[in-house]
């Protein structure tokens, strides 16, 4: 058997289907010539005639109505082939592989996600979590192919895609002593000395300076991950830092306070989507990812 070609098939399927060279030649906008050439190429391919002439019209011989129904399968499997090829360069289909930190994965980060799911389904999230060094590590073992990090950071050969500025805020259970007090009416330093204890948590060295230069030798205090020290207040005990988006779902149901000081400063976690490519470079989908992801930035 000779090779087949996608064009002869769709003028066999045509003119099967309107009845005439001249109709299918019409329809696939080629000549009646060309519709007659790759008939007798199909037919050499396949080993026989393929259609009878009756009268005007052409009727398909045995040979021609038991090869129908694969060639029409043939077409089908190329047509969703060619598609889905098409939305992969679209960015609307394919496979996206993402690291990002443990205190990243809600706010505006679940939101991205969650806009991802509805608007492009055919998109497949695959998210890893680590800390910074193994994030880097995900991307140089080519495990992932973009991160989301804390920075500023010392790679040289990732390219920040997007930077991303997250609110810090001092917090406490909605029973402590400091969260009945009116916003703006007292400071820094008395949170800090009624905090009962501060909870020195890590999100950037900005914010890691700033905390230490209220910590006072003999004040009441501990270090912890961010999560233990979530846990910690949520429990009724001491004042911590957190992001905004990470403390949402405690915030929003009252179980956490935010506290105001009169004096408190913007505080800020600066997280940055990285990859080892640049833009230009990223695959479709990527671009995808994104965009919807800055989007969410600019809400």
């Amino acid at each position: 058997m000779g090779a087949l070609e996608i064009n002869q098939l769709k003028a066999f399927d045509q003119v099967v289907r309107l009845g005439s060279f001249s109709k299918a030649a019409r329809y696939l906008d080629v000549s009646q010539p060309t519709i007659s050439l790759r008939i007798k190429e199909l037919e050499k391919s396949i080993g026989g005639p393929i259609f009878n002439r009756v009268g005007k019209h052409m009727e398909l011989t045995d040979l021609g109505k038991g090869f129908l129904p694969y060639a029409r399968q043939a077409l089908e499997v190329l047509l969703k082939g060619a598609e889905r090829a098409q939305s992969i360069k679209e960015g609307k289909r394919g496979e996206i592989k993402i690291g990002t930190l443990p205190t990243f994965t809600t706010g505006l980060f679940s939101s991205a996600i969650v806009a991802m799911q509805q608007n492009y389904p055919e998109i497949n999230l695959v998210i890893h979590t680590g800390h910074n060094q193994q994030i880097m590590e995900m991307l140089y073992d080519g495990f992932v192919k973009m991160g989301l990090i804390t920075s500023p950071f010392f790679n040289s050969d990732l390219k920040e895609l997007l930077l991303i500025k997250e609110p810090l805020i001092l917090a406490a259970n909605k029973n402590h002593q400091l969260s009945r007090l009116k916003a703006k009416s007292y400071t820094v330093g008395d949170v800090f000395k009624y905090s009962n204890p501060y909870i020195l948590t890590d999100w950037s060295e900005e914010s890691k300076h700033w905390q230490k230069t209220f910590m006072s030798f003999g004040l009441e205090s501990l270090e912890l991950p961010p999560f233990t020290a979530m846990d910690f207040i949520r429990k009724g005990h001491g004042v911590t830092l957190l992001t905004e988006s990470f403390a949402k779902e405690l915030l929003d149901s009252r179980t956490l306070v935010k506290l105001e000081p009169a004096d408190f400063p913007a505080l800020f976690r600066k997280i940055a989507l990285v990859s080892l490519e640049s833009e230009y470079a990223l695959t479709p989908s990527a671009k995808t990812f994104l965009k919807v992801l800055n989007g969410m930035v600019d809400i």
